[in-house]
């Protein structure tokens, strides 16, 4: 009798010791699904940002050749082409393109510089 309590004792060790195997293995597997889930939305958030930065990028590079065609294209009105130079300026924008702004500005009647200002 002993000795069948002893072997019970032994199978529900046994049994509790692998279900516990089982559980801990389940939980790592699990854990190591989630994380893996974790990085690729990581990777991709970050493809994401790339992409957009990229984009802006170019969208401001688009932005200042347009306002330097307006500035440089003498079909434009004069207001215009001043207008678009205060842009191109305020974004950064340098070189040939803002001398020629300021001399944009050279050809306007005193009366209209002063004018804007107050606006």
């Amino acid at each position: 009798m002993l000795r069948k309590l002893k072997v019970g004792f032994l199978k529900r060790s046994v049994t509790l010791v692998v279900n516990t195997i089982i559980l801990v293995a389940s939980l790592l597997t699990a854990l190591g699904v989630i994380i893996a889930t974790f990085i690729k939305v990581y990777k991709f958030i970050r493809k994401c940002e790339k992409w957009i930065e990229e984009t802006n990028e170019h969208s401001l590079d688009n932005y200042l050749s347009i306002k330097r065609l307006t500035i440089m294209s003498h079909e434009m009105p004069l207001s215009e082409r001043i207008d678009a130079g205060e842009k191109y300026i305020k974004y950064g924008g340098n070189g040939e393109v803002k001398h020629k702004y300021e001399e944009l500005i050279s050809l306007l009647p005193k009366e209209s510089i002063i004018n804007k200002s107050d606006e």
